[in-house]
């Protein structure tokens, strides 16, 4: 677009970082945003340009979305830096949960600055572009039942929309609670082929976690792990890769370490659970999409051969 600069971003379900390309863009140039489509409802275009651009300059001149401008930027800037720091090649479980908890803590600390940022922005923004701040439609009242007293609290439209941000906020916050549990219930069960756990922790604490692991092993035992582990530390020993330098592994470095040593027959317990481990924390959705083009694909080569 000429006025503005910029290009229109598509969206994507998948990739927060596609929501915060689209959404930035808009705030950042709102008023050339509402000048070029004041443009495009002159006389000289055509009726269905000219409905188009009423209908969306009416839609993008309200207080309603311009909170919801303001407060989506907010979040989903974070998100995004989240969001790109997750996929990152060798990154550990730990760190991801610190990722998350960080999040989490942006969410809740920052909870009333990011809704009362939104709503002045949008007041703001309505007095010096002159947008009416009145509710838009038919106000809806809740029916009143026979002996009740209560009523409608009658909120203004900043007080309604300040609710919805705390609402969307406490409803974002109790979802990404639960992934981070989803998370924190994989890294506990796995956490004894985790790299400080496989080079370092001491018997005690090996034999506590241990037990979680053997659940979904029907033919190991605690002690078959243990014994596998020292066995694992001695051949590290012997390739002469140090302490420090196994810490900064990965499981993936472990299971090719195995893999290239030959050493499946003797560490085949571990092996196994680093498979499953690797398996499990699939953390990007590249796979969905491979899933959907194949099936693309496949659809496409059918249509041919009909």
């Amino acid at each position: 677009m000429e006025n503005l600069g910029v290009t229109v971003k598509r969206l994507s379900q998948t990739r927060w970082g596609a929501h915060c390309d689209a959404v930035k863009p808009v705030r950042v140039n709102f008023e050339k945003l509402t000048s070029a489509l004041e443009k495009l409802c002159n006389a000289k275009e055509n009726v269905d340009t000219r409905g188009s651009a009423q209908m969306l300059l009416s839609a993008v001149c309200d207080f309603s979305f311009l909170c919801y401008l303001s407060f989506w930027c907010e979040v989903l800037e974070e998100v995004n830096i989240t969001q790109k720091y997750l996929p990152t090649v060798g990154l550990t479980l730990e760190k991801c949960i610190v990722k998350l908890q960080g999040l989490k803590a942006f969410l809740a600390d920052q909870r009333s600055e990011i809704v009362e940022k939104a709503i002045c922005y949008a007041t703001t923004t309505c007095k010096e572009n002159d947008i009416s701040m009145e509710r838009r439609g038919r106000v809806k009242l809740r029916k009143t039942m026979p002996g009740e007293k209560a009523k409608d609290a009658g909120l203004t439209l900043p007080e309604e929309m300040k609710r919805a941000r705390f609402e969307c906020l406490d409803r974002f916050h109790h979802k990404l609670e639960i992934h981070s549990q989803a998370i924190e219930k994989i890294l506990s069960m796995f956490a004894v082929i985790q790299p400080n756990s496989l080079v370092v922790v001491i018997e005690k604490d090996i034999r506590n976690y241990t037990p979680k692991l053997t659940e979904i092993l029907d033919k190991s035992s605690n002690e078959d792990i243990f014994r596998e582990i020292e066995r694992l530390r001695r051949h590290l020993e012997a390739a002469k890769i140090s302490v420090e330098e196994a810490k900064k592994w990965t499981a993936l470095q472990f299971l090719e370490f195995i893999v290239k040593w030959d050493y499946c027959e003797s560490l085949t317990n571990l092996s196994l659970c680093l498979r499953f481990f690797l398996t499990l924390c699939v953390s990007t959705a590249s796979c969905e999409r491979s899933f959907s083009k194949l099936k693309l694909i496949k659809k496409i080569i059918l249509l041919n051969h009909e």
